[in-house]
């Protein structure tokens, strides 16, 4: 399993954090592999990982190697970076290789991680390894909870104590479509899981869009396999966009355009080429998931339906039916007054 990556301005979600250099590092750039490190140990044994960190700034740094935690932020899936707090035992069961290190441009070098896991450990840890330059006390430090790491990189380690008593369990609390009725695609649909257990875990699965019995397109969700922290609940969406006409982003020089609310704006898009995916009338969407409780897949579902109708466009499509099916009707009347004729003949 692997936790989703979701990428955005601030940060890599429960894989790799990174934020913009300060004014005193302004070159400074780190790589890590792997991304999010899933480990298990029993109580009473110990564990390890490598963590490979790569110097991919211009110029020699000297990094250095700190501890702290985090946690999930919301049901976006982007974690928040904590600093030890009272109670907090489980730092006290790490050990790095080294804690600082000097690193030439283009350098990886790696770092072992090792984590003695006492007997009374139970269920999930969740460490997040800083790596930022040494800049011997001169920049400012990210140790409030929640504050950003200044000019660095944050692999995020999550441990399974497993210990007996362990719970491996998910809940879909909300499959909806943004909205009922769609003039055109695409139709965006949301789902919430909760994880209702005590250790971290990983839906899969696949929205089917229907019309009557006729699948019309598979869309995936968490395709990244990100895990859900226990307690916590994590939304992913999908979105069908497979119709015609569809509204896309609007570009303006490749650009994507946003509106004074910094909303995306869409356009209206043609293509004649899939003319054959005009969308109207009723529509499902059934959602079929699984996630693993320790020894078998366990499936979760829910369905919602939604409609789509291009209003505007409508009377159009009546009178062009209508014409259509005049010229039917005249062409059949002409042809059994020709046959009647024969007959009398």
């Amino acid at each position: 399993m692997k936790w989703f990556r979701n990428l955005s301005v601030v940060i890599v979600v429960f894989g790799t954090l990174i934020v913009a250099p300060s004014a005193l590092a302004a070159n400074f750039n780190l790589t890590t592999s792997p991304l999010p490190v899933l480990l298990s140990a029993k109580p009473g044994s110990s564990v390890s990982t490598d963590l490979r960190i790569q110097n991919s700034s211009t110029a020699p740094a000297t990094i250095k190697v700190e501890l702290k935690k985090f946690k999930a932020n919301g049901t976006t899936g982007s974690p928040e970076i904590l600093s030890r707090g009272p109670g907090d035992s489980f730092f006290d069961w790490v050990r790095f290789s080294t804690t600082s290190f000097y690193a030439q441009p283009g350098q990886w070098t790696t770092i072992k991680m090792n984590i003695d896991v006492p007997p009374t450990a139970a269920f999930g840890y969740y460490y997040a390894v800083i790596f930022s330059q040494d800049t011997g006390g001169t920049s400012s430090k990210a140790t409030q909870p929640g504050s950003k790491v200044n000019a660095g990189t944050a692999v995020l380690v999550l441990l399974n104590a497993q210990a007996p008593g362990e719970k491996q369990q998910l809940n879909v609390t909300k499959f909806s479509s943004v909205h009922k009725v769609y003039e055109y695609l695409p139709a965006t649909f949301n789902v919430v899981v909760k994880n209702t257990g005590n250790i971290y875990t990983a839906p899969s699965g696949t929205i089917f869009i229907k019309k009557g019995k006729q699948t019309l397109a598979q869309l995936d969700i968490n395709p990244g396999s990100g895990n859900i922290l226990p307690g916590t609940s994590r939304s992913f969406s999908a979105t069908w966009n497979d119709g015609f006409p569809v509204f896309k982003p609007k570009l303006v020089n490749g650009q994507v355009q946003t509106n004074k609310n910094g909303q995306q704006q869409m356009s209206l898009t043609w293509d004649f080429g899939h003319a054959n995916h005009f969308r109207f009338g009723h529509y499902t969407a059934h959602l079929v998931a699984v996630y693993n409780n320790g020894t078998s897949d366990v499936p979760i579902s829910g369905d919602v339906s939604f409609w789509v109708v291009p209003w505007k466009i409508l009377p159009v499509i009546i009178v062009v039916v209508a014409l259509v099916g005049v010229g039917l009707w005249t062409s059949l009347k002409s042809v059994r007054q020709r046959l009647n004729r024969s007959h009398k003949k």
